[in-house]
């Protein structure tokens, strides 16, 4: 697939039945530490099943530059590591992309260096925090520059490094390895004591290369200056990476699968028990060791799904997971309870609030805590919601949009899954699962005098897309029924009408929108003040809306939509990547209308005006069915002081900034 923009919106199909057998990347975590530790090493070092992903080749990048020769044939790396003190000093900055492991760990690593560095990263990297490595390296005598603990670090050698015993305040693997790594360069022991145990990776890979690593209930030490020799790796399968498809099949009314050769390793299986104690079906089969690594088959079943109070002693060996899990909550019944998990507020992105707010936004009622959120199981629905550049938030809501009983869920800020699942969108396809790019939308809603039917003519004008004036369906429909002469109480003759209205838009010679009714132009009979009242009254009927609904829908085409009406971005365009609401006061846009009255030689009074517009407001704006209101996530622009250039030029703004052209 090509690189990924920003902009750039997904939506996965549903499927019928999941079943057969697959694999996922290889680890993660294990990929980069196999580069790392393979490059301090002495001798040849052998790396099979390593994840090609963006981060881990940001890491193997990293160790090249510092004068590692590493050799990828694209089946297997090799590694002719240098040993411990081999390492040169780099060129140019070290570029971490988008990966918080590398920074942190080669935080540990270059700590140590009798040389300058600087660690660089993109811009999510630059602004998470990095303080908590930089802290306890700086007590073991570390120099490192920051400006708020953040990237890019500036390292630079001025004294040997001391051991300490440092107790740390949060169970994180990267701290930890990141002190043990600089622990590895110093005379002595050097220990972390966690509040709960973290993956064990780096301590468990660094007994394979030959370092004396001792673990005392929830301490960790190293002995300094180890010869570590080169090894042979096979990265197991990476278990985050399977969590996805893990709720995938739990959720899904037919699903029996098996994904191969997954870690289970004991400090990262706590997504398995998270989801057995919900009522999942998954199986461990062929369990086995790889490398130090526990692995097995995974069975995933379909299940019935219940809300739980998540327990505390989990959280650390699932803390990558939680996005996934925060679906498999939405989809359970009953309510799901995470308290403690601070930690996900310092991701990628602020995962609590992203998951909450796309929930939301898909008609999940959940709120977030300090530390977790609150989720109550129900039914999604159709939105567009938006990965905020997380890849775990992203290849979430995409997944949950296969689940959602047909709502479309759209999802926008993929563009960073390929920094741990690059083979993330080819895997979907394998099973099955089509992948659409949505013809993008742009819903223009609010009531009428705001001056959405101009301004929507001169946005699809400028981006050279199709034109929906809605508003023209309700009235077409309204000027069929006024001129049958069709009761307003016969809904079955109502709903036979609007199946059958034949309705088109053209684009006239002068760029203005002629609508035909049966083949006659209808465009001023349909702006009268009766055709709009009819339209009112006959809108709120459910039946005529659904009807009406896929007439609408067919309208969106490549290369794009504008679609003005009321309802655009609340129920008919709801994953739309743009949705503006144009309001105004209603003294306002009496004032317009009455003057386009005058011209065409209509004399009313304003007044009368104000009243017939506050009146259709109300009407609107309370309905039971699509109440005139803006969608949730809707831009909302006040046109009262505003003239339509300059409310074209906010739009355009928004558009600009959301939507790919």
């Amino acid at each position: 697939m090509a690189k990924i923009n920003s902009l750039d919106v997904f939506s996965l199909g549903a499927i019928d039945q999941l079943s057969g057998q697959f694999s996922v990347p290889g680890d993660k975590s294990i990929s980069h530490r196999s580069i790392i530790f393979g490059s301090i090493a002495k001798g040849i070092t052998q790396i099979k099943g390593f994840l090609r992903s963006e981060d881990c080749l940001a890491t193997l990048k990293v160790m090249q530059d510092l004068g590692v020769d590493i050799i990828d044939d694209g089946i297997e790396i090799v590694i002719n590591g240098v040993g411990l003190n081999g390492l040169k000093a780099p060129k140019h900055d070290l570029d971490c992309g988008n990966a918080g492991t590398a920074m942190r760990l080669l935080s540990g690593l270059l700590a140590a260096q009798k040389f300058n560095a600087t660690l660089t990263g993109d811009e999510s990297l630059s602004g998470r925090p990095m303080g908590r490595v930089i802290k306890p390296l700086t007590q073991m005598g570390a120099s490192i520059d920051s400006i708020d603990f953040k990237a890019p670090l500036k390292f630079s050698y001025k004294q040997k490094l001391a051991p300490i015993h440092y107790i740390s305040p949060i169970a994180s693997a990267q701290v930890k390895s990141a002190i043990l790594i600089a622990g590895l360069y110093v005379d002595g022991t050097t220990s972390v004591t966690e509040p709960n145990k973290s993956r064990d990776h780096t301590e468990t890979m660094l007994k394979g290369f030959g370092c004396d690593v001792h673990i005392d209930g929830l301490t960790i030490s190293v002995q300094g200056k180890p010869d570590l020799a080169g090894q042979k790796i096979e990265v197991p399968a990476d278990i985050s990476s399977a969590a996805f498809f893990m709720v995938l099949g739990l959720c899904h009314p037919q699903a029996d699968f098996v994904i191969k050769n997954v870690s289970i390793n004991p400090t990262r299986d706590g997504v398995i028990k998270i989801l057995k104690a919900m009522g999942g079906r998954l199986t461990m089969d062929n369990i086995k060791n790889q490398a130090g690594e526990q692995v097995a088959d995974i069975r995933v079943q379909s299940s019935e799904l219940i809300g739980i109070d998540i327990p505390h002693e989990l959280i650390p060996s699932a803390i990558d997971e939680f996005p996934v899990l925060f679906v498999a909550a939405a989809l359970a019944t009953g309510r799901t309870t995470l308290t403690g998990a601070e930690e996900l507020r310092h991701k990628e992105s602020d995962r609590i609030k992203v998951m909450v707010d796309g929930l939301k936004l898909l008609g999940i009622e959940c709120s977030e805590q300090p530390d977790g959120a609150v989720i109550h199981g129900g039914q999604l629905q159709s939105g567009l919601v938006d990965g905020h550049g997380d890849h775990r938030c992203a290849m979430s809501f995409l997944l949950a949009g296969t689940l959602s009983q047909g709502q479309e869920i759209a999802v926008k800020g993929c563009h960073n899954i390929g920094t741990s699942f690059p083979e993330f969108f080819d895997l979907v396809k394998s099973l099955g699962i089509q992948v659409n790019q949505p013809i993008p939308v742009i819903t223009i809603d609010g009531p009428s005098g705001v001056g959405k039917g101009t301004t929507c003519a001169l946005v699809a004008e400028q981006l050279g897309w199709h034109l929906l004036d809605s508003g023209s369906i309700y009235r077409a429909l309204a000027l069929k029924v006024m001129k049958a002469s069709i009761d307003t109480k016969d809904e079955a003759l109502l709903i036979e009408t609007a199946k059958s209205l034949q309705l088109s838009f053209t684009v006239a010679d002068d760029g203005t929108t002629q609508i035909k009714l049966d083949g006659e132009v209808v465009n001023e009979q349909l702006r009268s003040e009766a055709c709009g009242d009819m339209a009112s009254k006959i809108a709120p009927i459910p039946a005529i809306r659904q009807a009406l609904f896929i007439r609408q829908k067919a309208f969106q085409r490549h290369p794009g939509l504008v679609a003005d009406g009321r309802d655009m971005g609340t129920v008919v365009f709801k994953s739309a990547p743009l949705k503006v609401f144009l309001t105004a006061n209603a003294e306002e846009r009496a004032k317009r209308r009455h003057k386009q009255l005058k011209l065409k030689g209509v004399d009313v009074k304003i007044r009368a005006l104000l009243e017939d517009i506050e009146a259709r407001d109300f009407r609107d704006s309370t309905r039971k069915v699509a109440p005139l209101v803006p969608a949730a996530d809707a831009h909302v622009i006040d046109t009262s002081d505003l003239s339509i250039k300059q409310v074209l030029a906010q739009i355009m703004n928004l558009v600009e900034q959301n939507v790919k052209v």
